[in-house]
Parts: C-alpha cells; sequence; structure tokens
C-alpha cells in the first residue's frame, strides 16, 4: 500500500513551528518506553495504566485501553480527543502464551477502544503490530503460542476496518538498544539465550539456514517516530531485518560466544531435523527432564516454532524508513552482543574484561 504524507506533496519532516500533540498508549512497555525518550519534538499525553511515566514534554492521564472511553468521564474524554493531533498505539500483550482471555482483552478490544478515539478526535491513529501477524502452525507444537499473533491480526482488521486514516508498523522480534542493550523488560529471545546459558538446550530442532530477524529497540523507535513526524497517514511499515538477519546457526554462535567470554562453559547445540526431533527425540528427551525445566524448554520450542521457523525472510521497508530520516539498521552481531551483555549484566553473570570480544 502507498504511503500517503498529509499537508506534503513530498516526503518530509513537518514544520519546526507545527508543534503537535500525540497520545501514547503502552508508554511502559518495550517499544513506548522507547518512544517517550524519541518523541521529544512532540507535546505527548500518556495514557497510564499502571506505571507512572515523566518528561520535559509528557504528560500522563489515567486511563485503560481495555475500557470504553478509556474509563474516563465524558468531559474528560471528550478535552483529550479535542487536544490530540495524533495516536500511537503500543499498549499490547505480547505474552504469548496467554490463554486468560487479556490477549483479546487488551490487543483486540483495546484496539477497538483507541481506533473509536482517534476516530472522535479525528487523528491518524499509528498501530503498532507484528511482522509476525500472518504467522501459522502446523501440528501441536506452536499452537498456544499462536494466540499472541492471531490477536494481533484481528487488531489490525479492527483497524482497517474503522473508517480512521491510519498507519500499521509490524516490528520484527525486539531486542535491546543496540549501543547500551537496554530494555524495558526481557523478550522470548532472551530466554532463549538463558536455556543456552543454563545448558538445557543441548539441540535446536529446526534448519541453522533459516533467518532469525530481529530490531533493536532504538532503531524500531525511530523508524516509528519518523513515520510520525513526516505526518505519514497511510501504509504499512515493516520494521525487520529482512535480507541483513542472521542466520540461525549465526545468532546461536553469538549467544554461545559471549558466553565463553564470561567463563560460562556451554556447548554449540546441535541443530536436528524437526522431523526427527518430533518423532524420535522429543519425546525421550522432555520426558527426562525436571517439571520445571521442561517447561522451559517447551515454552523455547513454541517460541522457536512460532515466531523464527520455516525459513522465511521477512519484508522489510528499512530502505524506505531511512529515506524519512529514520537510523539504518547497525550491525546486526553488534546489537546482539551488546543486547546479551545488558541481559547477562542484570543476571549477575560477572562481565567480560576490558579487550576481550565480547
Amino acid at each position: 500500500m502507498p504511503t500517503q504524507i498529509a499537508g506534503a506533496q513530498s516526503v518530509g519532516r513537518a514544520p519546526a513551528a507545527a508543534r503537535r500533540t500525540v497520545l501514547l498508549t503502552g508508554a511502559s512497555g518495550v517499544v513506548g518506553g522507547a518512544l517517550l525518550q524519541r518523541l521529544r519534538d512532540l507535546n505527548v499525553v500518556c495514557l497510564v495504566h499502571r506505571s507512572p511515566v515523566s518528561g520535559p514534554n509528557v504528560t500522563g492521564v489515567p486511563g485503560d485501553v481495555v475500557k470504553p472511553m478509556f474509563g474516563l468521564a465524558e468531559q474528560a474524554y471528550a478535552e483529550l480527543a479535542a487536544k490530540v493531533d495524533a495516536v500511537i498505539h503500543c499498549a499490547a500483550i505480547t505474552d504469548f502464551i496467554r490463554i486468560d482471555g487479556s490477549l483479546e482483552a487488551t490487543n483486540i478490544a483495546g484496539t477497538e477502544h483507541v481506533a473509536a478515539f482517534a476516530a472522535t478526535a479525528n487523528a491518524v491513529l499509528y498501530h503498532v503490530s507484528t511482522a509476525f501477524v500472518h504467522t501459522t502452525v502446523d501440528g501441536d507444537r506452536g499452537r498456544t503460542a499462536i494466540g499472541y499473533a492471531s490477536s494481533k491480526l484481528a487488531a489490525e482488521q479492527v483497524v482497517q476496518s474503522s473508517g480512521v486514516p491510519h498507519v500499521i508498523l509490524r516490528p520484527s522480534v525486539v531486542i535491546g538498544d543496540s549501543v547500551t542493550g537496554e530494555i524495558a523488560a526481557f523478550q522470548g529471545l532472551h530466554r532463549v539465550v538463558a536455556g543456552i546459558f543454563a545448558g538445557i538446550v543441548p539441540m535446536i530442532p529446526f534448519d541453522p539456514a533459516w533467518p532469525i530477524d530481529f530490531v533493536p529497540v532504538d532503531v524500531v523507535a525511530d523508524a516509528i517516530a519518523c513515520v510520525v513526524e513526516n505526518r505519514v497517514s497511510g501504509g504499512e511499515f515493516w520494521i525487520c531485518a529482512g535480507e541483513q538477519a542472521l542466520r540461525l546457526d549465526e545468532g546461536v554462535a553469538v549467544a554461545v560466544e559471549f558466553a565463553h567470554c564470561l567463563g560460562v562453559s556451554v556447548d554449540m547445540p546441535r541443530f536436528v531435523p524437526p522431523d526427527t526431533f518430533d518423532r524420535l527425540i522429543g519425546p525421550v528427551f522432555l520426558d527426562a527432564l525436571p517439571g520445571k525445566i521442561r517447561r522451559n524448554v517447551v515454552r523455547m520450542l513454541e517460541f522457536f516454532t512460532t515466531y523464527l521457523q520455516s525459513g522465511e525472510t521477512k519484508p522489510s521497508s528499512l530502505d524506505q524508513l531511512v529515506a524519512l530520516g529514520a537510523r539504518q539498521l547497525p550491525d546486526q552481531r553488534e546489537s546482539l552482543r551488546n543486547s546479551l551483555r545488558y541481559w547477562a549484566a542484570q543476571n549477575g553473570y560477572a562481565q567480560p574484561e576490558t579487550g576481550q570480544a565480547a
């Protein structure tokens, strides 16, 4: 879908004098928190459900996307809509094994409420979805984890049928800041690394050549901010590494190498064909594990199966985003190392001595 630039004949930044007000949902989350630091040239109103927010250009409004009108009184809702020019919708449940109804309540019904607000405010809706929105699974493994992707697909359909001007943004797997590695909450990829460090991933039942597509959170935030700042009012953007993604074995090798730099003895996991694992290895291997470890391993397999399999190279809009002024994708290996370094520091691992490769 071609992008639309509101009030401009060509792609370019909004005039400096046109300081706008945006409503940001999910400001305490992984992407929302990074966006909050990046949106310096806009007035940002954050819908605050649990965690407080702060900043020189930030105002918090108590509210919950799960509730109609965000749970606000009618006058407060109208006053908020009157001053908002754009809506950036980041709020979502991202835990891919939720089965308690919260995926539907937040990701689908919550998006309905946000779209209704954007219509009332006559504002463009920037909807943050996922690059795995069209994910499907065959067989039993991955069927639990598919709930997240299904809820995000339904949310996109809500946005597309809402009638409000909208932009859909689809980030890939999000890792920590490309330089500091910092991230608001550790994600599925971090849990896989934790399993490798703990030595409970002796084998990986996937093709080592499959791409493992991830993007640092600061790059994701910068891409979204550039789309908003340029007043893009329609289209879809895939915030993915695409052809620049590492192979699965390359990503695992970075994790193993980093473990060695920390003095952690870890063997490189062995890649085995998925059907061989399912028929011959998995039943014996999993049954022999203690309950807690088995649950962790099954969760990692769910993550890999649902979001990293099939050998598909994700579409990428990075070139188009760079043309809007967004940053280019940094070196994938270095970004991953920095993300691992931050994760390791937060989990009590001694850091490598100065000068080591990590």
